[in-house]
């Protein structure tokens, strides 16, 4: 994907480019108007194409497919006092349409547990969603899509921390967030791609263990090289593996050629050699902040390295010129959830919706979310 360097089509009704975003998620049948009329579908189609700001990839026509949908999640929402928080990574008509906050997955959290609402729809993948119960164990959290998951998340078992425990005996298990509450359970403590660097170094002893992401473990061998030995599982984010050092530096050479000055903002879950090839390195939510301060300072040139939500929170908070440039790499997990299943979680969730954890689980499992939260705060 990123090795082609053709440039798609760009859009400047807002000031902006883009290349290579996939297209706006339709309707998957026939949604009907709920009851609301035209006058209303109308307003409402207008104000998610105002607030997106992608007028090319979100027509008028498409937001007024939706629009009805919309306009029910949010009156369920009123009825019900439903707090829905969506991940970055979610399509625009979540994060913009009926989300009653957009950011990453530990913020999102915080918010869950400290919310008077006592129901929490979180619209992203189930990891973080079974994040949210354990610090709201008395609260019902909705999860509209049980079959999306992660690839992190999937690809380490409680068994497999418990194996690493007895081979390493004594050494602080230290896991991303991107993994379940079962492995949480089994870890020491929990960090998140803006923490994770600053908790390791504080953590007592000479050794640890990182897990499940190995390039972000990787990263931790680099930074604390002869300070701490970090063994590392091997696990990585599909999205961000995409991302090479070398698709990187043919994407800033070929720019450099046509005069263009390319800003390289990277999530850490990439490899080495592409945090290297960047110019900033940070979380969803950080890489959105710093892309529109820098837009703010006239740095319109940015190629954002991270899942495609990002790009779409960045060029709708924004009102200055911005060039993104490059391709992004879209989760297949992320982009699961559609309005028609927050809809339908709302009307009623069926049991695999509701997200149900063992006590003991979330108990053990919130140990390592507080002391997260007492070493990053």
């Amino acid at each position: 994907m990123l090795d082609d360097l053709k440039a798609v089509a760009p859009s400047r009704l807002t000031g902006h480019m883009v290349l290579d975003m996939p297209a706006a998620p339709l309707p998957r049948g026939l949604v009907g108007t709920f009851g609301y009329s035209e006058q209303e579908i109308e307003k409402e189609a207008l104000r998610l194409q105002y607030a997106i700001k992608q007028p090319m990839r979100w027509s008028i026509e498409v937001c007024r497919s939706l629009a009805p949908m919309t306009l029910e999640i949010n009156r369920l929402k009123r009825e019900k006092d439903v707090f829905l928080i969506a991940h970055s990574y979610q399509t625009p008509d979540i994060t913009y349409g009926v989300a009653d906050s957009v950011a990453d997955s530990y913020a999102l959290s915080k918010e869950a547990r400290d919310a008077p609402q006592q129901t929490i729809l979180f619209s992203s993948v189930r990891f973080m969603a079974e994040t949210a119960k354990i610090v709201s164990p008395h609260k019902t959290v909705l999860h509209p899509s049980p079959d999306a998951g992660c690839s992190l998340s999937d690809g380490i078992s409680a068994n497999d921390v418990i194996s690493l425990k007895k081979a390493n005996p004594g050494v602080p298990v230290v896991c991303y967030i991107n993994t379940s509450a079962a492995v949480k359970a089994e870890c020491d403590v929990c960090v998140t791609s803006s923490n994770y660097l600053s908790i390791c170094e504080k953590l007592e002893g000479d050794r640890l263990i990182f897990v499940p992401d190995r390039f972000m473990g990787s990263h931790l061998q680099k930074e604390l090289s002869g300070k701490k030995d970090v063994l590392v599982f091997d696990g990585e984010c599909e999205v961000h593996a995409e991302f090479t050092g070398k698709k990187i530096r043919k994407w800033k050479e070929n720019m450099s050629e046509n005069g263009i000055d390319l800003v390289v903002l990277s999530h850490p879950e990439c490899d080495a050699e592409v945090l290297k090839e960047s110019d900033f390195v940070g979380s969803s939510e950080v890489l959105k902040n710093e892309a529109i301060r820098l837009a703010a300072k006239g740095k319109k040139d940015l190629m954002l390295i991270t899942e495609c939500g990002t790009a779409d929170r960045v060029l709708a908070e924004t009102n200055d010129h911005l060039n993104l440039i490059g391709s992004c790499v879209m989760c297949r997990h992320m982009k699961r959830t559609q309005l028609e299943d927050i809809l339908q979680a709302l009307r009623d969730p069926t049991q695999e919706q509701i997200i149900d954890l063992d006590e003991d689980i979330i108990r053990r499992a919130s140990k390592s979310l507080d002391e997260m939260f007492r070493l990053a705060e």
